[in-house]
């Protein structure tokens, strides 16, 4: 699907605010309603955008420990089913395919480290196929986004 520079304005705006009115958005990009109703209907359809989410705060939910594990398996075999998994636990916000010694790295919230280990322990290394996992622990988070440079300005600040 080609896109042009009305529908990354389109992108931009409800990616900083998926509640934000089609009227405003309408408003801002020089179109009708109808029509922005109809760009961003399209744009789901293609895939461009998967949906939209109320971003959570982790600790206010009572999930302050951010931890990053790196996994390694034993067979590329197991790949398919590892990540078929990881799809079932929640605590996994991200998972991603690596080049090096271990073939994920993965973003877990948990409450406190004895959670995390119970996690490790019983759920992560549970998992057919997962040979060592290395985890660190993230002291502070300085920066956290959901944003994509979008508006053909790759280093476009807010």
């Amino acid at each position: 699907m080609a896109i042009d520079d009305i529908d990354l304005r389109i992108l931009d705006m409800l990616q900083r605010n998926g509640k934000l009115s089609q009227a405003k958005i309408a408003g801002a990009v020089g179109l009708t309603t109808p029509s922005v109703n109809e760009r961003i209907k399209k744009m789901e359809r293609h895939g461009m955008i998967k949906g939209f989410v109320a971003l959570l705060d982790h600790e206010k939910m009572g999930l302050p420990l951010t931890a990053y594990i790196d996994v390694a398996l034993e067979h590329p075999r197991f790949e398919k089913s590892f990540v078929d998994d990881l799809e079932r636990l929640l605590a996994v916000q991200e998972c991603h395919y690596l080049a090096g010694d271990f073939a994920y790295r993965l973003k877990v919230k948990a409450s406190n480290p004895g959670s995390l280990a119970d996690f490790i322990q019983h759920r992560l290394l549970a998992i057919r196929g997962v040979a060592r996992t290395r985890t660190c622990l993230s002291l502070a988070s300085k920066k956290e986004s959901t944003l994509l440079p979008l508006v053909n300005e790759p280093d476009k600040e807010k």
